[in-house]
């Protein structure tokens, strides 16, 4: 088993990464040096991303009762039950609730309760769901996932990376429905009971975080035990074997004939 740093370098190295790599794992003791992830920003994701751009982020952690986090980042995350009116704000919207804001994720609120309920109970796999750079000090038995951010190019050949050992044409890799924290973190680290568990998941498409996550972006949030297969596949894949093919040096012009 590779350790996530070791493992870490493999994923950038095979998804050329620009951004750094981080780890998905649960524990009942806060990690030296880790912070709530709310004091670097409310919603989960996107102080997920910040880490992801900017090395000098320390380890992140969320954990209940934290009402500075977004309300939904918990609930996804398991850490909050939904409240009884957030199937509205995500839909339709009711007078009664946040002035009747709506953000029209969903056609109706039974289709949001519909997608709860598929989605399964939402356990975290600790007191504290830690996001965390890949480091020497964390060992791999305890890593439930891992988090890359990529462009088009990149997640396209980590995903035929993800395949490579498999015959399965179409669950290997995932483009989940549901908000961003939830494509990340809770469905590739098995937090949700009916998310698949070797699976690769691909988003967002949520649009709630379009005005921070660069347009060029995508992220792909990994089970561990896939990651591992991939780390184990890269050299023999065709991103190692034949690379000018995965990653060219020169494109071809497209013209009409």
């Amino acid at each position: 088993m590779l350790k996530p740093e070791e493992l870490g370098k493999k994923l950038t190295e095979a998804g050329r990464l620009k951004l750094r790599p981080l780890c998905v794992y649960g524990t009942d003791e806060i990690p030296e040096g880790a912070v709530p992830s709310y004091t670097v920003d409310r919603c989960v994701a996107k102080a997920v991303y910040i880490s992801a751009l900017f090395k000098e982020t320390p380890p992140l952690y969320i954990e209940a009762g934290h009402e500075q986090c977004c309300a939904g980042g918990l609930v996804w995350t398991g850490f909050s039950e939904p409240h009884p009116k957030l199937k509205y704000f995500v839909t339709v919207g009711t007078p009664d609730f946040r002035g009747g804001a709506a953000e029209h994720l969903k056609a109706t609120p039974e289709l949001f309760d519909e997608l709860i309920k598929r989605a399964g109970k939402i356990l975290p796999h600790g007191k504290y769901t830690v996001i965390a750079p890949c480091t020497a000090e964390i060992e791999p038995d305890i890593v439930r996932s891992y988090i890359v951010f990529a462009g088009a190019e990149q997640i396209r050949n980590l995903c035929g990376l993800a395949q490579f050992s498999s015959s399965d044409p179409f669950f290997k890799t995932i483009i989940p429905g549901g908000p961003t924290c939830a494509t990340m973190i809770t469905f590739p680290a098995g937090m949700a009971d009916n998310a698949p568990k070797d699976s690769a998941f691909v988003g967002p498409v949520d649009p709630t975080g379009n005005s921070w996550l660069p347009p060029e972006l995508m992220i792909m949030g990994i089970p561990s035990g896939l990651a591992q297969q991939m780390g184990a596949d890269l050299e023999e894949s065709f991103i190692c074997k034949r690379s000018k093919i995965a990653y060219p040096d020169k494109r071809t012009d497209i013209k009409y004939p």
